[in-house]
């Protein structure tokens, strides 16, 4: 039903709606693209609505969701944020990742995919579809995604992480528009002097990914020169990477309760591993290959007299034990379910490794977002612009270099137990290690 007075829009009020903005062209990232409807779905009788934002086709337009007084169920939160429509609501696609491990996609309107052949320059693809077409999208998510029961870890996966990452994609990466063409082409990543990333939540690991407009932003390429062009948006600023040094051997240390006090990872394992107080750099290499190849290809019984494995051992064991006879298995952090029936073929050695890596993003989750409260507090400028597992990446204010560094940093990370290694640079490809915190 297409909404078009005032009145059939009161009619809504305090309904238990599914809510499902639309996009004015699914290709433009949601910091550069307007709502052109919203769409919805009565829960309880089962009845689609539709309400032009700014649709050619509407006689009524709406401008916010303040008719909305009561909690929804919402999708596409980004886009809602990104375009000001400040809503109270659950997540669809978190709460279906976190039942299922699995997100979810809308099937593409053939019309839309015409029109995105036949009219490349066009950026408005879904204000050519009808209303009552669009309408059908909200009907689609509601008949094949849609799940009422709350999972345990959803305020922590909608509040923290993804509202979290959600701001830094929305920050975009300011680049030389000339070098960003010329390394990546045409790409619907480029906004004016900025690319916008997208961070994808829903993945069987844990970890997200991010790629939008065809580039994969956790895995640019170092080796040629395409990282030169992202630069600072600030006059004399610089990027400055925040590396975690050893970070999982850190993060599982700090599960299990080890401690490696301040020496160096690699350098206490090669001690151990050659029996030696001063162990060589080539030892120290052996060492990480040695420790990489126990936590992800499993632990050998000669690693069991290294107390940081034998915990480790006991610890993966317990989970799996725990998975086996429960089926499932609680996050120490947000209290998020790993469901044995969401995976195939999955063993001890599986787990674990799944385990650690939503257990590193849901450790970093909070460490982005006590920045991101720390940079509103004190009305820093500098930004947040890259998360890539085990780095975050700033585009920093050339006033704000030594607060960031001497202040931000230690107030946000315990860098006693996750040291942090620094660079920093007037581009991405060029930067300069310069200390460890």
């Amino acid at each position: 039903m297409v909404i078009d007075n005032e009145r059939q829009l009161s009619e809504l009020k305090g309904k238990c709606l599914l809510v499902h903005p639309i996009a004015m062209d699914d290709r433009l990232h949601t910091s550069c693209c307007s709502i052109l409807a919203i769409a919805m779905y009565d829960i309880e009788t089962n009845q689609p609505y539709i309400v032009s934002v700014s649709h050619p086709e509407g006689v009524f337009h709406i401008s916010d969701l303040q008719f909305l007084h009561n909690k929804v169920y919402v999708t596409n939160r980004a886009l809602l944020t990104a375009n000001g429509y400040a809503v109270d609501g659950y997540d669809v696609e978190l709460i279906k990742y976190l039942h299922t491990n699995k997100g979810f996609e809308l099937n593409s309107n053939p019309m839309v995919t015409l029109y995105n052949r036949t009219m490349p320059n066009c950026k408005k693809t879904n204000a050519l579809i009808s209303l009552t077409k669009l309408e059908e999208q909200v009907v689609e998510i509601y008949n094949k995604h849609f799940n009422r029961q709350l999972p345990a870890g959803l305020d922590y996966y909608s509040d923290t992480l993804k509202a979290s990452l959600t701001a830094i994609q929305q920050n975009g990466m300011h680049v030389d528009p000339v070098k960003f063409v010329q390394c990546f082409g045409n790409t619907y990543a480029l906004c004016g002097d900025k690319c916008y990333t997208q961070y994808n939540y829903y993945t069987t690991t844990g970890r997200p990914s991010n790629r939008f407009g065809g580039i994969n932003f956790a895995a640019l390429p170092k080796e040629d020169d395409t990282r030169s062009c992202f630069i600072s948006r600030f006059n004399n600023g610089v990027l400055l990477e925040l590396d975690f040094n050893s970070y999982h051997p850190r993060l599982i240390a700090d599960i299990v309760g080890y401690d490696f006090g301040t020496e160096d990872v690699y350098h206490h394992f090669a001690k151990l591993y050659h029996s030696t107080h001063t162990p060589t750099p080539a030892q120290i290499t052996k060492a990480k290959e040695d420790t990489f190849r126990q936590l992800y290809g499993g632990i050998k019984k000669e690693y069991l007299n290294v107390p940081f494995f034998a915990a480790t051992n006991m610890f993966s064991k317990q989970i799996w034990q725990h998975m086996t006879t429960h089926g499932y298995v609680d996050s120490l952090i947000s209290g998020r379910r790993l469901f044995v029936s969401n995976y195939q073929d999955i063993n001890e050695h599986t787990l674990f490794n799944y385990y650690i890596q939503m257990h590193e993003t849901e450790k970093n989750a909070l460490v982005l977002k006590t920045i991101l409260e720390y940079l509103q507090a004190y009305l820093l400028t500098s930004v947040p612009v890259l998360y890539t597992y085990d780095s975050i990446l700033f585009d920093v204010h050339p006033d704000e270099l030594d607060t960031i560094i001497g202040h931000l940093i230690p107030s946000c990370i315990d860098t006693n137990v996750f040291p942090i290694k620094l660079k920093k640079g007037l581009n991405y490809k060029n930067m300069t290690a310069f200390g460890i915190i």
